[in-house]
């Protein structure tokens, strides 16, 4: 093949109820010939929300689906927060299926793209990478009753509820950093200084990763930035079908 080209997708969500699930089916249906690599970055599947198990089975069409893209497409699989559990499932489960990453390096051209599902740029504010990944692995396990209370917390705080007063309350004389923390972590999705994000991300582009291009997903927020190597995959909850076409050209955002 010398047109290679890959695709990048994250956030699906797959297990909850606004997951763009029928669209991202058909989405892969129709991957075109000259696709040679799928990498799929995180949070395909919502655990934290659902027993683990249940999501599986109720999305095996869809594990089956990616499976039978290869050999033709290599599908890489990079864990995000919502689906960190994976890396606990035995390999008769997962892992012998496909290539689990907690990040990924392909090179297109000139240029060598690093991806990452985006948890990792939480950590710059909220401690420790290992302790983040360990929370994330306990709110994966939780279970379904856990879920269930913890969506609706959320509800309750998206529309300005009694629950995000109590907090801001509780917020009242401790230090500035707690306070932009927890409040940080409270907002809804479109509340969030995504900019913050974004800015730890330039960080790891002149750190970790200097000379490579950065894509990640985590925020719902899709965009590309060529000029700054940086580039964000979006999501397929709440009628968003956002991903990345990478080749030897650079980067090119596209919805479905």
């Amino acid at each position: 093949m010398t047109n290679r080209k890959c695709i990048a997708v994250s956030d699906v969500h797959l297990g909850t109820e606004h997951s763009n699930r029928s669209k991202f089916i058909d989405f892969l249906d129709n991957l075109g010939d000259d696709v040679d690599h799928l990498v799929l970055l995180g949070d395909m599947l919502d655990f934290w929300r659902r027993d683990p198990v249940g999501v599986l089975l109720e999305n095996i069409d869809v594990i089956r689906k990616l499976v039978s893209l290869e050999p033709e497409i290599n599908v890489s699989y990079v864990l995000g927060n919502h689906d960190f559990h994976l890396i606990q499932f035995p390999k008769s489960y997962f892992n012998s299926v496909f290539d689990l990453n907690y990040d990924l390096s392909l090179r297109y051209g000139e240029t060598t793209y690093r991806f990452i599902h985006g948890y990792q740029l939480e950590c710059a504010r909220f401690g420790t990478l290992e302790a983040y990944e360990l929370f994330a692995n306990e709110m994966c396990e939780a279970g379904d009753d856990v879920g269930r209370v913890a969506d609706a917390v959320w509800k309750s705080v998206c529309e300005g509820g009694k629950i995000i007063d109590r907090i801001r309350n509780l917020l009242i004389g401790r230090p500035n950093w707690v306070s932009e923390m927890v409040g940080e972590t409270v907002a809804p999705p479109d509340k969030r200084d995504l900019k913050k994000l974004e800015g730890y991300a330039a960080q790891l582009i002149t750190g970790t990763y200097a000379g490579e291009f950065l894509i990640y997903g985590h925020t719902h927020e899709p965009f590309v930035k060529m000029e700054e190597n940086i580039a964000n995959t979006g999501s397929w909850v709440e009628g968003s079908t956002d991903y990345l076409e990478i080749d030897a050209e650079g980067v090119t955002l596209k919805s479905y």
